[in-house]
């Protein structure tokens, strides 16, 4: 069987079967891009692999659970390999503290492990993001950013900011949703 010719959700399907091959056909598709993720994040290739390895084994036991009303396939994905990224930047920061300044250097890091057109759908994905971002107010982008850049959880936002942790999860409920409309219209609008 021609496991590379198979949709996402065909090869899912077979996963939740407990079909080797699809796994290793998903892995050989979307590997690397989740690997450059965790390196943008971690700045670590060692510590990526780790992590790439663990989102697929993620996608293996819960391949069975996604539905299309979590979004895409590579939405859904794409979320488990962010928050297992951040989930072991924060356990590296409980060992020993570290806080990156700026954003950029963990979303614009080059690797010669991601091919070229693998790096140019995440700049364009990470364009779009950016671009979202700044519609945002300040406020609402500063919480999205010390969360999903920085790794902070929102008591370590309200913290850090002096604000009230229910003013934090505010901003960033109202924050997400904006994202998330102007993201659905971006895609709504090139299909």
């Amino acid at each position: 069987m021609n496991y590379q010719g198979l949709e996402d959700l065909e090869l899912l399907a077979k996963i939740g079967d407990r079909d080797r091959e699809a796994l290793a056909a998903l892995y050989d598709r979307y590997g690397r891009r989740v690997f450059a993720l965790a390196v943008r994040i971690l700045s670590d290739p060692v510590g990526s692999e780790e992590v790439t390895q663990d989102v697929f084994m993620s996608v293996w036991r819960r391949g069975a659970t996604y539905t299309l009303n979590k979004g895409k396939f590579t939405t859904w994905l794409f979320s488990i390999a962010h928050n297992r990224t951040i989930d072991e930047l924060r356990k590296r920061r409980r060992d020993r503290s570290r806080e990156n300044t700026d954003i950029d250097d963990h979303l614009n890091i080059e690797s010669t492990d991601v091919s070229p057109a693998d790096a140019v759908v995440a700049q364009s994905e990470y364009d779009k993001v950016r671009s979202a971002m700044e519609h945002l107010p300040v406020e609402q982008k500063n919480v999205i950013e010390l969360s999903y850049f920085r790794g902070l959880t929102q008591t370590e936002i309200a913290t850090k900011t002096g604000q009230p942790l229910g003013t934090v999860k505010t901003r960033m409920r109202l924050a997400l949703k904006k994202l998330r409309m102007a993201l659905s219209a971006e895609t709504g609008a090139q299909a």
